[in-house]
């Protein structure tokens, strides 16, 4: 049975998206990792820098994420195209019904300094855009 614009414009079921820019996979994994250790200051992805240590993903933003009220997802930049094709990478989007929406531009994610920073805009776009 198909969904009526009014199922998918209710704002729980509109998950936010955000894309790393960064690939999937373990030899990716590990060659971020030491790129964030050698070189951080050439680290492409500035979501992964403020949201991950080496490996996992850091305990205050999971519980921030998992506190935020709305169904989140997280997609590397090749499973990002797979299901949505080319977009700008490292950023943030609301899906209403296959159609993407952009929650925090590349700009601003790229600008963003620290954690609490990220935190703190999130919570502000999600007041903005009534998802909570």
């Amino acid at each position: 049975m198909g969904r009526s614009k009014r199922d998918h414009d209710e704002p729980l079921r509109s998950p936010l998206i955000f894309a790393y820019n960064a690939d999937s996979g373990f030899l990716e994994a590990l060659k971020d990792g030491m790129r964030k250790v050698v070189s951080p200051s050439t680290y492409p992805c500035r979501l992964c820098a403020l949201t991950y240590g080496l490996a996992t993903m850091r305990p205050r933003w999971r519980s921030f994420v998992e506190g935020l009220g709305v169904r989140v997802e997280f997609l590397h930049r090749d499973e990002f195209r797979e299901r949505y094709g080319e977009a700008e990478f490292l950023s943030a989007y609301i899906d209403r019904g296959g159609e993407l929406k952009i929650f925090i531009g590349s700009d601003e994610m790229n600008t963003t300094e620290t954690l609490d920073d990220l935190m703190a805009l999130v919570g502000e776009r999600l007041e903005e855009r009534s998802l909570e």
